[in-house]
């Protein structure tokens, strides 16, 4: 088959669909190598994606000029002269003129976080989002939710019936498995990056953009009411952001004196193995996400992870993974408590090992290859 992506955030993205994007190619290029990959993107500034074979950018000066609308329109000519069988939009997207031209169209849907907490996001976002979103949706042979609380709500916002939505879960980088605990025992096999300075002692880390969604005030709330019991975790923080709340978080940290690293550099998936290996566990306390690939991420290095009730997270660290409620700072400190005992490492690595299989490479590879063979 000669299978067609829209790979902009596949070379330029640094955060989660960038990282969807280039985990899955990856994988189907390494394990279903007869199939020909082409992927279409407007520009390959970040040079992320290490593979650029099937690359194809616009062919025409008003292509490269306004990207938007080769992305929308004008890449459909470029595809039909490829003779692309399928087009996987990976990101929520489609162009325009699939169907005329003869070719199968697949989407995948990770969330719909700005029609359910609308307040998040500016109007004229939710407006081209929702235009976009809902056409692509409606439009494509196939549509792919990344998890059941995606496929709900789908059928909620957007009235697609839900037997119309296929589910396919998330992989990780297979070097989290390579470098996994379980591959290289001693926590301190691998370097840390230049320049990040971590604690000696036992550490948490939690890992996801600087943004309210995600929670990090609960967390240093719950670090705030260990704190006054005496015990004195510290965090190391990765991600990045800008604006009044990544203010508010640091002078949060700073007024309580919270020991936390803030590591706002763009950390390759290497280095994010090395950080985790040494870390006691995960915290993980966003309110919603599409799936929460840090959760898949932390259980295949083999460290306990805590998360929260709701949305999905449930569905990726199934009976593998400690719980609290977002909005409730003190059954989190409570659960960051029992996530600290090496009895409970102990206890969940063999339901880690099995709840990531679920989410194997191979398992996910061959059920998009069956998408695609429809």
């Amino acid at each position: 088959m000669i299978i067609a992506f829209d790979a902009k955030r596949y070379f330029n993205n640094t955060t989660g669909l960038g990282f969807y994007s280039r985990t899955l190619l990856e994988g189907l290029r390494r394990l279903y190598p007869e199939h020909q990959y082409l992927l279409y993107t407007p520009y390959n500034r970040n040079q992320l994606g290490a593979n650029t074979d099937g690359i194809r950018l616009p062919d025409t000066w008003m292509g490269r000029t306004f990207h938007p609308i080769w992305r929308s329109r004008g890449i459909t000519r470029q595809l039909r002269r490829d003779k692309v069988q399928v087009y996987h939009g990976l990101s929520h997207e489609l162009p325009q003129g699939l169907r005329r031209a003869g070719i199968r169209s697949v989407v995948s849907m990770h969330d719909l976080i700005f029609m359910r907490y609308p307040e998040l996001y500016p109007g004229i976002d939710r407006y081209f989002y929702e235009k976009k979103y809902r056409r692509a949706a409606l439009e494509a042979d196939i549509v792919v939710a990344i998890s059941e609380q995606t496929r709900a709500d789908l059928h909620t916002y957007f009235q697609i019936p839900p037997e119309r939505v296929k589910v396919i879960g998330q992989a990780c980088d297979a070097v989290f498995e390579r470098l996994s605990l379980r591959h290289l025992p001693d926590t301190l096999a691998l370097p840390v990056v230049p320049g990040i300075s971590l604690p000696e002692e036992p550490f948490l880390i939690s890992v996801g953009s600087l943004t309210r969604r995600k929670n990090w005030h609960g967390l240093l709330q719950a670090l705030v009411l260990l704190q006054e019991k005496g015990y004195d975790i510290p965090l190391v923080a990765v991600g990045s952001g800008k604006g009044a709340y990544v203010n508010e978080l640091r002078e949060q940290a700073q007024k309580a004196r919270l020991r936390v690293t803030w590591i706002s550099q763009h950390v390759p998936s290497d280095a994010l193995a090395g950080l985790y290996r040494r870390a006691a566990g995960l915290v993980y306390p966003s309110v919603f996400e599409g799936f929460g690939i840090p959760i898949l991420e932390a259980m295949t290095i083999g460290i306990p992870v805590l998360t929260t009730r709701g949305g999905c997270f449930q569905e990726v660290g199934g009976d593998a993974a400690l719980y609290a409620a977002p909005d409730q700072p003190e059954e989190m400190a409570t659960q960051i408590l029992r996530l600290l005992d090496p009895a409970l490492t102990q206890e969940l690595s063999p339901k880690m090992a099995r709840q990531i299989q679920l989410f194997a490479p191979e398992r996910i590879c061959a059920s998009w290859i069956e998408t695609y063979s429809v």
